[in-house]
């Protein structure tokens, strides 16, 4: 078997470390890394996106950190989240006693006295599982619109699959942290590791070290012969292959293949849901004295649902005196959000962290980027469930196995890549090896 991986982000950097059949390893640029790549300018170092390394899977993460050598540091989250006028500690419910009383009291009470624990005891949607776990004190005030902030579309309409990303919080720390006591929540991200070095890319560096991708080669057509192989060309060369592998997304992988695709699977690829965004990275002169991890925005009036602060992952990652900022604004595809030009989302995100408290009024820029992700955020409504199963067992059918977070369409980190990955492989060998041991 010869084995065709497009794509040299970590889902196909994985899938050819843990395959073990001859392949070829096919991506347009001339880097690893993908959505999870970084780019360096003028000294200060940024992903496409914050990435950090976590994962509840031991044995996963062990492997992400040895593949880094000595390139690798562990460091304590400090997040915090923005509150009426306020930054108060992440996750919400971990610091309830940096509320207004009002909203103390309110969000205790209704997390205690939930009526919706009944009413919901069988959620059908993640709205209802929200207000069943956390009462809608809570709800109201953060989960609620900081979801429909993300994903864009009403809480009430997202699948109840995100809700097993989102840990249970014990009654007690509640109570604790409503009455000043210091708690931690969301245990299994509390430490993370990032490189020292080269942005989060430094993971897909390395692999690409063993797998030696195929550099420059943009995909331009696909075509499945008689004899049941595949002709991959980019316009002027053409390799065979007995199967794909594909990490792009969907959407675009549909439009390289000439295989008769069943009205029924078009239509789950029609209705998947992928929110684009912006990535506004920026260069503060002076010191960060705060050195939080990261920061989340309920409110409306500022577009930015998160921001990060890539020099406290890593001080290589910003020039002396100098410290960083990288904004996420995600929206849905033609709204008018993403219709604003480069400048005005430019303005807004410094104007709004001014607002905000977190850049100073002297407080110099001395960097501006804008970019944009056209795939950023795959969204769990509730048809999702439904959608992808149409998809995964179509394609693997026609010599096609989907991978990655926009073809096999999986809102997941790494480590997430990995599992999958090594199931793929699996699937395809009839191996069980461990790829992690």
């Amino acid at each position: 078997m010869k084995f065709g991986i497009l794509g040299a982000g970590p889902s196909g950097l994985a899938m050819s470390m843990f395959l073990n059949e001859e392949n070829t390893v096919l991506e347009k640029t001339d880097q690893p890394g993908g959505h999870a790549g970084s780019f360096i300018d003028q000294g200060y170092t940024f992903d496409y996106g914050p990435h950090i390394m976590f994962s509840k899977n031991k044995e996963i993460l062990d492997f992400m950190i040895a593949s880094l050598g000595k390139n690798v540091q562990k460091l304590k989250r400090n997040n915090k989240i923005s509150f009426k006028g306020k930054f108060i500690k992440y996750p919400f419910e971990n610091d309830l006693s940096s509320l207004p009383i009002e909203d103390n009291f309110e969000c205790l009470n209704s997390f205690l006295f939930n009526p919706y624990k009944t009413k919901y005891k069988n959620p059908k949607n993640l709205e209802e599982w929200l207000l069943a776990t956390f009462g809608s004190g809570i709800c109201e005030r953060y989960l609620f619109p900081y979801n429909e902030k993300v994903w864009n579309i009403p809480v009430k309409n997202l699948s109840m699959l995100w809700a097993g990303r989102i840990p249970n919080p014990p009654v007690e720390d509640v109570i604790k942290s409503s009455i000043g006591f210091q708690t931690e929540g969301y245990l299994h991200q509390l430490y993370y590791h990032y490189p020292l070095r080269g942005g989060y890319q430094a993971i897909s560096e390395a692999w690409a070290k063993k797998v030696k991708p195929t550099y420059n080669f943009e995909v331009k057509k696909i075509t499945k012969t008689k004899k049941n192989s595949f002709i991959v060309s980019d316009g002027e060369k053409e390799l065979e292959f007995n199967q794909i592998i594909s990490t792009l997304p969907i959407q675009e992988l549909v439009k390289l293949i000439n295989i008769k695709i069943p009205q029924k699977v078009q239509r789950a690829i029609k209705d998947l849901i992928v929110n684009p965004m912006f990535i506004v990275s920026l260069g503060i002169k002076g010191e960060d004295k705060n050195k939080y991890t990261a920061m989340y925005f309920p409110e409306k009036d500022f577009l930015v649902n998160r921001i990060s602060f890539p020099k406290t992952f890593s001080h290589h990652n910003a020039p002396k005196g100098h410290y960083s900022i990288q904004a996420e604004i995600t929206c849905r595809a033609n709204s008018s959000t993403w219709k604003m030009s480069d400048k005005e989302i430019l303005n807004h995100v410094v104007a709004g962290l001014r607002t905000k408290g977190v850049l100073g009024k002297n407080e110099k820029v001395v960097y501006e980027n804008v970019k944009r992700a056209q795939y950023a955020y795959v969204v769990y409504d509730k048809n999702y469930q439904k959608n992808v199963r149409i998809i995964r067992e179509w394609f693997p059918l026609q010599g096609i196995h989907l991978v990655g977070r926009f073809s096999y369409f999986e809102y997941i980190n790494i480590d997430g890549v990995l599992a999958t990955a090594s199931s793929i492989t699996h699937k395809i060998t009839g191996s069980n090896k461990n790829h992690f041991a």
